[in-house]
């Protein structure tokens, strides 16, 4: 996808910003807050999102009577289309300019073929999903274990969700939880990010993973 359209990561006394590696775009991602690098590392591990991009262009809308310009956050393909995302504090939704613009905004996106949703604090950070989030984002650029498809396949085969413990067993040796959350982190296989993370946790095959 696009590089940033405008500076994201800049000097700023107070600002804390930085860059995120991101396995779907397959480099450094700017980032302009905490939040925003929560978000990103979210979509990173969302099988359904094929690509990521930040800052991916510059939207003109209208607004009283005059054209304004808009920067959308991060930006998400898939299967599902694209859908531009906004990471913004619940306390910034309260201002009176961003509960005005927020629905041109989405209009003139949806004109454009987008999809737009606004992303808080409660829908990044709630719980277990963020603890599961930072599980899951140590295992995103280690290598899977090797695992026998043709079994895996067999495994889910009328029965769309097993227990992380039974992929554990199917994989062999010595094979445990860490093992099949790499597989998970890596895209093969999807879980329910607001359930916690256990052995009996159930999960499920990624369309396309493991040559389905």
């Amino acid at each position: 996808m696009m590089n940033p359209v405008r500076k994201v990561v800049s000097r700023s006394k107070g600002r804390v910003n930085g860059y995120y590696y991101s396995r779907k775009a397959r480099r450094l991602l700017p980032w302009e807050s905490q939040l925003e690098r929560d978000a990103l590392i979210i979509v990173d591990l969302m099988p359904e999102v094929d690509q990521v991009a930040v800052q991916p262009f510059k939207l003109v809308y209208r607004c009283d009577g005059r054209d304004r310009i808009y920067f959308p956050d991060i930006l998400i393909q898939g299967s599902f289309g694209e859908t531009v995302i906004e990471v913004k504090a619940s306390g910034e939704l309260r201002k009176p300019d961003n509960q005005k613009r927020f629905p041109l905004i989405e209009a003139t996106l949806a004109e454009n073929g987008y999809r737009f949703e606004i992303w808080t604090e409660q829908d990044i950070r709630r719980e277990p999903r963020r603890k599961n989030l930072g599980l899951l984002s140590a295992y995103r650029l280690c290598e899977p274990p090797a695992v026998d498809k043709k079994q895996l396949r067999s495994l889910f085969r009328g029965c769309p969700h097993v227990s992380i413990q039974e992929v554990a067993d199917l994989i062999g040796g010595d094979a445990d939880l860490a093992d099949v959350l790499l597989l998970v982190a890596n895209g093969q296989l999807k879980i329910d990010l607001d359930a916690r993370i256990g052995l009996s946790t159930p999960v499920e095959l990624v369309r396309g993973g493991f040559g389905q």
